[in-house]
């Protein structure tokens, strides 16, 4: 009797192992489709609607008080990071954006930087002055991260191009370098 328990058990185990292991495939082909592979006909018909590889349609509220929306952001590459300001490869990461925006901003590309921590805007300033943050600095809410799938990673790092389709996302800090090719090839 102990025999044939363990056997079902045995049995029971390994079914569940091929279902876990089919959804981590299914997630992973999902992922894979969200991280950039998109057919041209998708690129030319346009993104501009709510989905897994499109800009949120959202309007994004910076700290000086401009507002991003879907319609000011049609037609542009738009780079998305999301950072912290305790976060060490953020820190590292964000002169480097500084840079590449500098560079491309009155080339049609807008750079959003989505900061996760609560912090007050003496220490954002100081912060910023620090490190080189020059490009706008939108505060995450909820709806925000969500709409991102909310990154778990910082920094982790969207380039959507003028179609407003997503063509790189990446966790983990992004080079200067990586960046202008993501970007270049978009312009």
């Amino acid at each position: 009797m102990n025999t044939s328990l363990r056997t079902i058990s045995r049995i029971g185990l390994a079914g569940l192992a091929l279902i876990a292991l089919a959804q981590c495939t299914k997630a992973s082909s999902e992922e894979g489709a969200k991280s950039g592979d998109l057919k041209t006909s998708d690129v030319d018909s346009g993104c501009y609607q709510d989905g897994p590889n499109c800009l949120p349609p959202l309007d994004y509220i910076d700290e000086d008080g401009t507002i991003w929306t879907p319609e000011t952001l049609k037609g542009k590459v738009v780079v998305i990071n999301f950072w912290a300001t305790w976060c060490a490869p953020c820190k590292h990461e964000i002169p480097d954006l500084a840079r590449v925006y500098r560079k491309y901003k009155d080339k049609g590309v807008v750079m959003l930087g989505l900061m996760t921590d609560r912090v007050n805007d003496a220490k954002l300033k100081a912060f910023s002055e620090k490190y080189g943050l020059d490009y706008p600095v939108v505060r995450v809410d909820q709806t925000l991260s969500e709409a991102f799938g909310q990154p778990r990673n910082l920094p982790t790092n969207f380039v959507y191009s003028r179609t407003g389709h997503l063509v790189f996302d990446s966790p983990g800090a992004i080079t200067a370098g990586a960046l202008e090719r993501e970007i270049k090839g978009l312009l």
